[in-house]
């Protein structure tokens, strides 16, 4: 789970305590967004 909030933290600039506000579905939803934005910031490096 703390590599969920790592990753939201490092790609969105999230702090803590947005995170912990939201509900585990959530996270899951958009750390699938955080993973899509980080790959698509591997292509244009």
């Amino acid at each position: 789970m703390h590599s969920v909030l790592a990753d939201l933290a490092v790609v969105f600039h999230w702090p803590p305590s947005e995170l912990w506000e939201l509900e585990l579905s959530e996270l899951f939803i958009w750390h699938k967004k955080a993973k899509e934005r980080a790959m698509q910031g591997e292509c244009y490096d």
